[in-house]
């Protein structure tokens, strides 16, 4: 009887002791991810940084990640009661160390990318008062931007996603959306995405840009060169250039280079700063018969 009752003492006392060494290595880190917030909140961005860095360092796979991933949201957590705006705070923090970490460090970004989204999400929960909202969903679909643009389309559709469970319509998130599905091919449902953030902001061209290109990809070409027509005629940016281009190929492929010619040679006079516009007007007008000297002194 003695032996079983001190094997089961013993393994009590080790049991015991993993526990403490788990609750000291707790507030430990959240002793640390304190100090960093701290800096933060100071203005000391590279101390800031450099202390996170240290603290995620130590914690990147297995038993050691879910441990510092339950002491960042324990921290949010605490701050959160007392100030709701300094878990957005945290969260900023978060996303700063995404980009920081994005080239050398994937795993380490990865994981501020996912902190920086609980965060957000932390803050959202805890305002509820739909003012509020816009100011998360803008966060989370500026780091949607980020993972997007490092070719990182899965964890930027779900960050997309996120956006529009905050702020249905958010125009940000509906063009990457529409993005990501263009780049796998999906024109139809990019097109389904863009016609009602259109109808909705018919003042956002690139929406309205996008939306004509993946019509035509759709075959739906009457109402696509309806609108490139338009934009390529108005305002002074990138978007009437490409619309210019997008509809000058159109003319060009059933034999009005005339049109054509004119359409670039238009948009080259209000974009002086587009060097590719006067060279494609003048290499459709030579085509078509009527080129003239293309001027480089520009």
């Amino acid at each position: 009887m003695r032996r079983p009752l001190i094997c089961a003492l013993l393994l009590a006392l080790v049991v015991a002791s993993a526990a403490r060494a788990a609750f000291r290595e707790q507030a430990r880190l959240e002793s640390a991810y304190r100090n960093a917030l701290a800096d933060w909140a100071e203005g000391d961005d590279e101390g800031a940084l450099a202390q996170l860095l240290r603290i995620d360092q130590g914690g990147t796979v297995g038993r050691e990640a879910d441990r510092l991933a339950r002491a960042k949201l324990d921290v949010g957590k605490s701050i959160g009661r007392r100030s709701p705006s300094a878990v957005l705070a945290a969260a900023a923090l978060e996303s700063r160390a995404y980009l920081a970490y994005a080239t050398h460090r994937p795993t380490l970004a990865a994981e501020a990318r996912r902190t920086a989204t609980v965060l957000v999400e932390l803050h959202a929960s805890l305002e509820r008062k739909r003012a509020d909202r816009p100011l998360d969903a803008a966060m989370l679909a500026n780091l949607a931007g980020e993972a997007a643009s490092r070719a990182q389309l899965t964890a930027a559709g779900d960050l997309y996603t996120r956006v529009l469970a905050l702020s249905p319509g958010q125009p940000a998130a509906l063009l990457g959306l529409a993005a990501i599905h263009e780049l796998h091919s999906r024109y139809a449902e990019a097109a389904e995405i863009l016609r009602p953030l259109v109808a909705a902001h018919p003042e956002a061209r690139e929406a309205r840009l996008r939306l004509a290109i993946n019509e035509l990809r759709l075959g739906r070409r009457a109402r696509a060169e309806a609108e490139l027509k338009t934009l390529a005629g108005s305002g002074v940016d990138w978007v009437r250039s490409l619309a210019a281009q997008e509809l000058a190929r159109l003319l060009a492929a059933r034999d009005d280079l005339a049109g054509a010619a004119a359409v670039l040679a238009a948009a080259a006079a209000v974009l002086p700063c587009d060097p590719s516009l006067p060279v494609q007007a003048s290499l459709v007008a030579e085509r078509a018969g009527s080129a003239s000297p293309l001027d480089l002194s520009t």
